[in-house]
């Protein structure tokens, strides 16, 4: 099968694995989620690897089907890394809410 032929085949799912001693199962729930537009992702587990297989509503092209597995790796790493900084900062953004909360007024000094 030629690369032009395999480009314009359609397909009714994709399939793409994440490791997860690499990614959390919550940043891949996330990044689904996230990609969900014409298509559901279902989320399986096998040997430590979170499978995701991207099921879209209509056939779609291989190169669509592609790009939506490019687009779901993207957001994995993204929510990955979004996980990361939040847990970096925590502390920070806690002692900001706080010292906000302390100067509003909402409490009485009792």
């Amino acid at each position: 099968m030629s690369d032009t032929s395999r480009d314009s085949e359609l397909v009714q799912t994709a399939q793409v694995k994440f490791d997860l001693s690499v990614f959390s199962l919550d940043c891949v729930k996330r990044a689904a989620y996230r990609v969900t537009g014409n298509a559901a992702v279902e989320i399986t587990i096998e040997g430590g690897f979170a499978v995701c297989t991207i099921n879209f509503s209509k056939a779609a092209a291989r190169t669509s089907a592609d790009a939506a597995v490019e687009r779901l790796r993207l957001e994995v790493l993204d929510q990955d890394l979004r996980s990361s900084i939040a847990a970096e900062t925590a502390t920070v953004r806690k002692a900001i809410l706080a010292l906000a909360f302390s100067r509003s007024g909402l409490q009485s000094d009792d």
